[in-house]
Protein backbone atom coordinates (compact mmCIF):
# COMPACT_ATOMS: atom_id res chain seq x y z
CA UNK A 1 0.00 0.00 0.00
CA UNK A 2 2.91 2.41 0.14
CA UNK A 3 2.69 3.62 -3.27
CA UNK A 4 -0.77 4.70 -2.98
CA UNK A 5 -0.06 5.96 0.29
CA UNK A 6 3.06 8.02 -1.34
CA UNK A 7 0.44 9.21 -4.56
CA UNK A 8 -2.15 10.47 -2.29
CA UNK A 9 -0.08 12.50 0.29
CA UNK A 10 1.59 14.21 -3.02
CA UNK A 11 -1.47 15.31 -4.28
CA UNK A 12 -3.16 16.78 -1.02
CA UNK A 13 -1.52 20.29 -1.44
CA UNK A 14 -3.11 20.14 -5.03
CA UNK A 15 -6.58 19.33 -3.77
CA UNK A 16 -6.65 22.02 -1.20
CA UNK A 17 -5.05 24.46 -4.10
CA UNK A 18 -7.50 23.59 -6.13
CA UNK A 19 -10.86 23.40 -4.52
CA UNK A 20 -13.62 26.05 -3.21
CA UNK A 21 -13.31 27.48 0.60
CA UNK A 22 -15.83 25.02 1.68
CA UNK A 23 -14.08 21.74 -0.05
CA UNK A 24 -10.85 22.91 1.71
CA UNK A 25 -12.29 23.04 5.00
CA UNK A 26 -14.17 20.15 4.65
CA UNK A 27 -10.71 18.53 4.07
CA UNK A 28 -9.41 19.85 6.92
CA UNK A 29 -11.95 19.00 9.12
CA UNK A 30 -12.44 14.96 7.66
CA UNK A 31 -10.63 12.32 9.61
CA UNK A 32 -11.57 8.17 10.01
CA UNK A 33 -14.66 7.37 11.36
CA UNK A 34 -13.43 4.90 14.11
CA UNK A 35 -16.78 3.38 14.06
CA UNK A 36 -16.48 2.76 10.48
CA UNK A 37 -12.86 1.50 10.76
CA UNK A 38 -12.73 -2.52 11.55
CA UNK A 39 -8.65 -2.90 12.90
CA UNK A 40 -6.97 -6.26 11.51
CA UNK A 41 -6.10 -8.62 14.62
CA UNK A 42 -2.26 -8.34 15.10
CA UNK A 43 -0.05 -10.42 14.68
CA UNK A 44 2.88 -11.95 15.66
CA UNK A 45 6.23 -10.52 13.51
CA UNK A 46 8.20 -13.29 14.31
CA UNK A 47 4.82 -15.63 12.50
CA UNK A 48 5.57 -13.51 9.27
CA UNK A 49 7.35 -15.40 6.64
CA UNK A 50 7.76 -15.39 2.98
CA UNK A 51 5.22 -16.11 0.39
CA UNK A 52 5.99 -18.73 -2.22
CA UNK A 53 5.10 -17.22 -5.80
CA UNK A 54 3.90 -19.63 -8.51
CA UNK A 55 4.63 -17.63 -11.39
CA UNK A 56 6.62 -14.82 -12.53
CA UNK A 57 6.32 -11.17 -13.34
CA UNK A 58 4.23 -10.20 -16.41
CA UNK A 59 6.70 -8.17 -18.29
CA UNK A 60 5.21 -5.23 -20.50
CA UNK A 61 4.01 -1.79 -20.01
CA UNK A 62 0.37 -1.40 -18.36
CA UNK A 63 -1.92 1.54 -18.61
CA UNK A 64 -4.08 2.85 -15.79
CA UNK A 65 -7.05 5.60 -14.81
CA UNK A 66 -6.13 7.19 -12.14
CA UNK A 67 -8.73 8.62 -9.62
CA UNK A 68 -8.44 9.84 -5.85
CA UNK A 69 -11.57 10.89 -4.06
CA UNK A 70 -10.83 13.33 -0.82
CA UNK A 71 -12.69 15.98 1.09
CA UNK A 72 -15.50 15.92 -1.81
CA UNK A 73 -13.43 16.49 -4.21
CA UNK A 74 -11.78 13.95 -7.28
CA UNK A 75 -8.90 14.08 -9.31
CA UNK A 76 -8.33 12.17 -12.27
CA UNK A 77 -4.68 10.92 -13.97
CA UNK A 78 -2.69 8.33 -16.13
CA UNK A 79 -0.19 6.32 -15.15
CA UNK A 80 1.94 3.97 -16.60
CA UNK A 81 3.48 0.40 -14.71
CA UNK A 82 6.28 -0.82 -16.88
CA UNK A 83 7.79 -4.18 -15.73
CA UNK A 84 11.22 -5.23 -17.46
CA UNK A 85 12.97 -8.69 -17.39
CA UNK A 86 16.58 -7.91 -16.31
CA UNK A 87 18.08 -11.20 -16.08
CA UNK A 88 18.98 -12.11 -12.01
CA UNK A 89 16.01 -9.06 -11.43
CA UNK A 90 13.20 -7.30 -12.26
CA UNK A 91 12.97 -3.79 -13.02
CA UNK A 92 9.34 -1.91 -12.20
CA UNK A 93 8.54 1.27 -12.48
CA UNK A 94 5.30 3.78 -11.60
CA UNK A 95 5.30 7.00 -14.32
CA UNK A 96 2.11 9.18 -12.68
CA UNK A 97 1.12 12.70 -14.50
CA UNK A 98 0.45 14.84 -11.67
CA UNK A 99 -0.71 18.40 -11.80
CA UNK A 100 2.75 19.36 -9.94
CA UNK A 101 4.52 17.10 -12.44
CA UNK A 102 5.83 13.43 -13.04
CA UNK A 103 6.04 11.13 -9.91
CA UNK A 104 7.84 8.08 -10.72
CA UNK A 105 8.78 5.10 -8.70
CA UNK A 106 11.69 2.39 -9.74
CA UNK A 107 12.17 -0.79 -8.24
CA UNK A 108 14.30 -3.64 -7.97
CA UNK A 109 12.83 -6.79 -7.61
CA UNK A 110 14.59 -10.48 -6.62
CA UNK A 111 13.31 -12.33 -9.62
CA UNK A 112 12.51 -15.85 -8.12
CA UNK A 113 11.51 -14.45 -4.56
CA UNK A 114 10.45 -11.53 -5.77
CA UNK A 115 11.68 -9.89 -2.65
CA UNK A 116 11.96 -5.57 -2.87
CA UNK A 117 15.93 -5.05 -3.37
CA UNK A 118 15.64 -1.45 -4.03
CA UNK A 119 13.78 1.51 -4.48
CA UNK A 120 14.15 4.98 -5.84
CA UNK A 121 11.28 7.64 -5.74
CA UNK A 122 10.87 11.03 -7.49
CA UNK A 123 7.96 12.98 -6.39
CA UNK A 124 8.30 16.79 -6.58
CA UNK A 125 11.28 17.77 -4.15
CA UNK A 126 11.14 14.58 -2.82
CA UNK A 127 13.43 11.93 -3.36
CA UNK A 128 13.84 8.82 -2.08
CA UNK A 129 17.17 6.17 -2.47
CA UNK A 130 16.44 2.79 -0.63
CA UNK A 131 18.54 -1.01 -0.65
CA UNK A 132 17.43 -3.80 1.18
CA UNK A 133 19.61 -6.40 2.21
CA UNK A 134 20.32 -8.64 5.34
CA UNK A 135 16.45 -7.92 6.44
CA UNK A 136 17.85 -3.95 6.44
CA UNK A 137 16.58 -0.88 4.95
CA UNK A 138 18.92 1.51 4.36
CA UNK A 139 19.54 5.04 2.08
CA UNK A 140 18.42 8.43 2.41
CA UNK A 141 15.39 10.78 1.93
CA UNK A 142 15.69 14.01 0.22
CA UNK A 143 13.61 16.77 0.25
CA UNK A 144 14.16 20.44 -1.68
CA UNK A 145 17.79 18.93 -1.43
CA UNK A 146 18.08 18.03 2.46
CA UNK A 147 18.81 14.71 3.30
CA UNK A 148 17.82 12.18 5.81
CA UNK A 149 19.84 8.90 6.32
CA UNK A 150 16.82 6.16 6.78
CA UNK A 151 18.16 3.11 8.35
CA UNK A 152 15.79 0.48 9.63
CA UNK A 153 15.86 -3.46 11.33
CA UNK A 154 13.12 -4.60 9.14
CA UNK A 155 12.97 -8.11 10.53
CA UNK A 156 12.00 -10.35 7.42
CA UNK A 157 12.34 -9.57 3.82
CA UNK A 158 9.80 -7.17 1.67
CA UNK A 159 7.32 -8.51 -0.66
CA UNK A 160 5.15 -6.72 -2.85
CA UNK A 161 6.20 -3.39 -1.43
CA UNK A 162 6.37 -0.42 -3.64
CA UNK A 163 5.80 -0.30 -7.63
CA UNK A 164 5.06 -3.61 -9.27
CA UNK A 165 3.92 -4.60 -5.82
CA UNK A 166 0.55 -5.32 -6.66
CA UNK A 167 1.27 -7.26 -10.21
CA UNK A 168 3.91 -9.07 -7.77
CA UNK A 169 0.53 -9.95 -5.88
CA UNK A 170 -0.43 -11.73 -8.83
CA UNK A 171 2.08 -14.01 -8.65
CA UNK A 172 1.06 -15.85 -6.14
CA UNK A 173 -0.90 -18.63 -5.98
CA UNK A 174 -3.96 -17.32 -6.18
CA UNK A 175 -7.62 -19.17 -5.47
CA UNK A 176 -10.59 -18.94 -3.63
CA UNK A 177 -9.65 -19.00 0.47
CA UNK A 178 -6.00 -18.84 -0.23
CA UNK A 179 -4.27 -16.34 2.35
CA UNK A 180 -0.87 -15.45 3.48
CA UNK A 181 0.98 -12.01 5.18
CA UNK A 182 3.80 -10.07 4.49
CA UNK A 183 6.15 -7.47 5.34
CA UNK A 184 5.70 -3.88 3.60
CA UNK A 185 8.23 -0.63 4.96
CA UNK A 186 6.57 2.15 5.45
CA UNK A 187 8.90 4.84 4.25
CA UNK A 188 7.72 8.42 5.62
CA UNK A 189 7.33 6.71 9.30
CA UNK A 190 10.32 4.67 8.80
CA UNK A 191 8.94 1.26 10.25
CA UNK A 192 7.78 -1.92 8.77
CA UNK A 193 4.15 -2.79 8.26
CA UNK A 194 2.57 -6.41 8.19
CA UNK A 195 0.03 -7.36 6.20
CA UNK A 196 -3.02 -10.23 5.59
CA UNK A 197 -3.63 -10.72 1.98
CA UNK A 198 -6.85 -13.57 1.49
CA UNK A 199 -8.62 -13.95 -1.77
CA UNK A 200 -12.88 -13.58 -1.34
CA UNK A 201 -14.19 -14.76 -4.44
CA UNK A 202 -14.35 -15.09 -8.25
CA UNK A 203 -16.13 -11.87 -10.22
CA UNK A 204 -16.69 -10.28 -12.74
CA UNK A 205 -14.85 -6.56 -13.20
CA UNK A 206 -15.23 -4.00 -15.90
CA UNK A 207 -12.83 -1.40 -16.46
CA UNK A 208 -11.94 0.87 -19.41
CA UNK A 209 -9.23 -2.27 -20.94
CA UNK A 210 -12.94 -4.78 -20.82
CA UNK A 211 -14.45 -7.19 -19.05
CA UNK A 212 -12.78 -9.91 -17.07
CA UNK A 213 -13.09 -12.78 -14.81
CA UNK A 214 -10.85 -11.85 -11.46
CA UNK A 215 -9.70 -12.72 -8.35
CA UNK A 216 -10.69 -10.24 -5.99
CA UNK A 217 -7.81 -10.25 -3.35
CA UNK A 218 -8.54 -8.44 -0.36
CA UNK A 219 -5.36 -6.62 1.42
CA UNK A 220 -5.46 -5.40 4.99
CA UNK A 221 -3.76 -4.23 7.78
CA UNK A 222 -2.62 -7.14 10.37
CA UNK A 223 -0.93 -4.72 12.63
CA UNK A 224 -3.39 -2.84 13.76
CA UNK A 225 -3.37 -0.53 10.63
CA UNK A 226 -6.61 0.75 9.02
CA UNK A 227 -5.06 1.06 5.59
CA UNK A 228 -6.61 -1.22 3.23
CA UNK A 229 -7.24 -2.38 -0.62
CA UNK A 230 -9.04 -4.71 -2.96
CA UNK A 231 -6.89 -5.88 -5.93
CA UNK A 232 -8.76 -7.47 -8.86
CA UNK A 233 -6.68 -9.92 -10.99
CA UNK A 234 -7.87 -11.41 -14.00
CA UNK A 235 -8.12 -15.32 -14.09
CA UNK A 236 -6.60 -15.98 -17.05
CA UNK A 237 -3.77 -13.87 -17.66
CA UNK A 238 -2.60 -12.85 -13.91
CA UNK A 239 -2.85 -9.22 -14.51
CA UNK A 240 -3.85 -6.99 -12.43
CA UNK A 241 -6.91 -5.01 -13.99
CA UNK A 242 -8.32 -2.85 -11.28
CA UNK A 243 -7.26 -1.76 -7.60
CA UNK A 244 -9.04 -0.35 -5.11
CA UNK A 245 -7.48 1.44 -2.07
CA UNK A 246 -8.61 3.29 1.00
CA UNK A 247 -5.59 5.57 2.35
CA UNK A 248 -6.55 6.23 6.20
CA UNK A 249 -3.60 8.06 6.85
CA UNK A 250 -5.00 10.97 4.43
CA UNK A 251 -8.74 11.39 6.13
CA UNK A 252 -9.53 7.96 4.08
CA UNK A 253 -9.15 8.88 0.76
CA UNK A 254 -9.99 6.33 -2.36
CA UNK A 255 -7.55 5.75 -4.74
CA UNK A 256 -8.82 3.72 -7.14
CA UNK A 257 -7.06 2.27 -10.78
CA UNK A 258 -7.96 0.70 -13.69
CA UNK A 259 -6.85 -0.75 -16.92
CA UNK A 260 -7.23 1.42 -19.94
CA UNK A 261 -4.81 -1.01 -22.34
Amino acid sequence: MEAERFLAQHLRGRFQEGGSPESVARLKEITVDPKTVVLAKKVDAAAIGLPKPAIDLKPGTFHHQVTIKMGGQKMNMKATTTIQDGGSSWTAMDQVDTPQGTATDTATIERTSLILRKRNVKQGPVLIDLEFAGDKAAGKMGINGQDRPIAVDLGGPLFADATGGNQTVASLPLAVEYTTSFRNFDVQAQKVKLLHLSVSGIEKVTVPAGTFEAYRVEVSSADGGADKKTIWVAKDTYIVVKVSAVVASMGGAVLTQELTE
